[in-house]
């Protein structure tokens, strides 16, 4: 079996999957052209799947994956610090400190997370963090991205969809990674199937956009049984569980007062916003649950930088193809799978 019968194969199975899960909308999404937006649902829903299945699930892990997470692993695992670079609306560009909670789909262990957990399904070659939705960048992550959605858009529910660069810098291993591609907000009460709140544009396009990215683990129940894996894995109980990973005190800190607003407009007592507070499981906590979001960085390129010899430094970049929905990258490149590899002078 060639690379085309596999990618053929991933086509079928990512429609068939797409097919259940995908809710059908109450509006046409902002993402199709006028003519389909004023097509019927069912044609609108196909073209969704169409859109979807031209970049169809990796069937493996990326080639760079296990690097970067071991070099993770090895400076703290879920914890670890790094910098996470956006662009305003206007174009300039913004960096901040962000810790890294793991990867898509696959939560590290916690000794504060007590809450039942998703099976152990998928996995991703997506890192994530954690953020409010009240901050600058969530409402630079929704106005960037596709959508271009505006600030109301940005603290309602998940979307997002904004080009992202994170790095980071390995101390140990003196390697610097650095992963380009866009990022999405997940939030707990617009996620599930079967809910109004699931048939906003934003939920279908991070469900799609960051559903690809989501494969069966091995040693799972084959591909067959993959729409019945769809229906037993909740994307809320995985929100709740990213919550429930978090000390208190951090948890408690979605509770604050607005980030960045004016010490002199005061605080919302009555909502209950205040410093240093704690919190509880994310269904009971009505003002956080209100602000969390887990963002998810779907990578299009990835570059490592090893600087552990002198004499040997290299850079290697890994680019998703232009099949599998990425930039291609710089050419000429050995191809691995569904990416590009190419090595350079660091």
């Amino acid at each position: 079996m060639d690379r085309s019968d596999n990618v053929e194969i991933a086509k079928k199975q990512q429609a068939s999957r797409l097919e259940s899960s995908l809710p059908e909308p109450r509006t046409a999404s902002s993402d199709l052209p006028l003519q389909l937006k004023l097509a019927p649902q069912p044609v609108q829903r196909l073209a969704r799947i169409a859109s979807a299945m031209s970049h169809p699930t990796p069937a493996t892990v990326a080639p760079w994956k296990r690097t970067f997470a071991e070099h993770l692993e090895q400076a703290g695992g879920a914890g670890f610090e790094f910098t996470l670079a956006t662009v305003t609306d206007s174009g300039f560009p913004r960096a901040r400190t962000c810790i890294f909670r793991g990867f898509w789909a696959t939560l590290p262990e916690n000794g504060y997370n007590q809450l039942p957990k998703n099976p152990p399904i998928f996995e991703s070659d997506c890192p994530t963090f954690t953020t409010d939705a009240r901050m600058r960048k969530t409402y630079e992550l929704f106005a960037t991205g596709r959508g271009k959605g505006d600030l109301a858009q940005s603290r309602s529910g998940s979307g997002g969809g904004g080009p992202v660069e994170a790095v980071y810098w390995i101390k140990d291993t003196r390697t610097q990674w650095r992963i380009r591609g866009k990022c999405w907000l997940v939030a707990a009460d617009d996620v599930e199937e079967g809910t109004p709140e699931a048939q906003n544009s934003g939920t279908v396009s991070v469900k799609a956009e960051v559903g690809r990215y989501m494969r069966v683990r091995e040693g799972s129940p084959d591909h067959a049984g993959k729409n019945h894996h769809d229906r037993s894995w909740s994307w809320r109980t995985e929100v709740e569980n990213y919550f429930e990973n978090l000390s208190p005190v951090m948890r408690g800190s979605f509770k604050n007062p607005p980030p960045g607003h004016p010490l002199s407009e005061g605080r919302d007592e009555q909502a209950g916003e205040g410093l240093g507070q704690k919190a509880g499981h994310l269904s009971e906590e009505t003002l956080a649950r209100k602000n969390f979001r887990v963002a998810i960085i779907t990578p299009e390129q990835v570059e490592a930088v090893d600087l552990t010899d002198p004499t040997k430094c290299r850079r290697q970049i890994w680019t998703l193809a232009q099949e599998a929905g990425g930039p291609g990258g710089p050419q000429p490149s050995d191809s691995i799978g569904e990416w590009n590899k190419v090595e350079t002078w660091p």
